[in-house]
């Protein structure tokens, strides 16, 4: 609070061990001040931390996205960390100081996102490089053309994936942009909703199915960094 940023939400992973739950991994996000609101984003520092000393407290930039209560974890050079053993109150806010220093190059690359047109192709190639952060490719389908599905086991993305991927879920995500292909692939990968191919020992030559929300705290901080990173590049 004497940073003038408040917490907004809370999200903590479930447990399936009784009475493990007060030490489970946990991410709050913090609102920034006014000074970082953007043209429908919202600057905020985001937490993750476990009380199992089993890693360390990493504090991130990101931004929040009005439109679809989307929130955004920046990748590399937007993070700060520190052991628990180290941790203490002016360590703790010179962490805070250096992400909210980081914001406003966070709100500068989104506005700059938002500026990049892209044409059909280079839409699809960063659906293709995105939807690799969750899921290997599918070497049945027409991206490969190979034929080894008896060996095949698990998730994979098709060309029906990488399609569904660039779909408009919502108005404010249809521009053909740097920014709304980041916001669109984000929405795919986290939320699912996307049809993939999946190979099991009963079903050796695949079936198709929904992808799920991811649904692990790690994982969601994983592939929102470097979806940013992809997206960041291009800025």
């Amino acid at each position: 609070q004497d940073n003038g940023f408040q917490p907004v939400r809370a999200i903590q992973k479930p447990s399936r061990k009784g009475g493990s739950v007060l030490f489970n991994d946990h991410m709050i996000t913090f609102n920034a001040p006014k000074a970082f609101d953007g043209s429908g984003e919202r600057g905020e520092l985001i937490l993750y931390n476990s009380h199992n000393a089993k890693s360390s407290l990493k504090l991130f930039a990101g931004a929040f996205r009005f439109i679809c209560s989307n929130g955004i974890v920046a990748g590399e050079g937007f993070e700060a960390k520190m052991r628990h053993s180290m941790l203490t109150a002016n360590s703790f806010n010179d962490l805070v100081n250096d992400q909210a220093q980081a914001l406003p190059a966070l709100m500068d690359s989104i506005e700059r996102l938002k500026s990049i047109a892209m044409d059909p192709k280079q839409v699809l190639d960063f659906a293709y490089d995105a939807a690799a952060l969750r899921w290997s490719l599918d070497p049945n389908s027409e991206l490969h053309n190979t034929t080894e599905a008896e060996s095949l086991r698990g998730s994979f993305a098709t060309k029906q994936t990488l399609i569904d991927m660039n779909a408009t879920r919502r108005y404010g995500d249809s521009e053909a942009t740097a920014w709304g292909a980041f916001n669109r692939s984000q929405e795919a990968l986290i939320r699912g909703g996307v049809r993939i191919r999946s190979y099991t020992d009963r079903n050796q030559h695949g079936a198709n199915r929904k992808a799920r929300p991811i649904a692990a705290l790690a994982e969601t901080v994983r592939v929102n960094r470097k979806l940013w990173d992809m997206a960041d590049a291009l800025a």
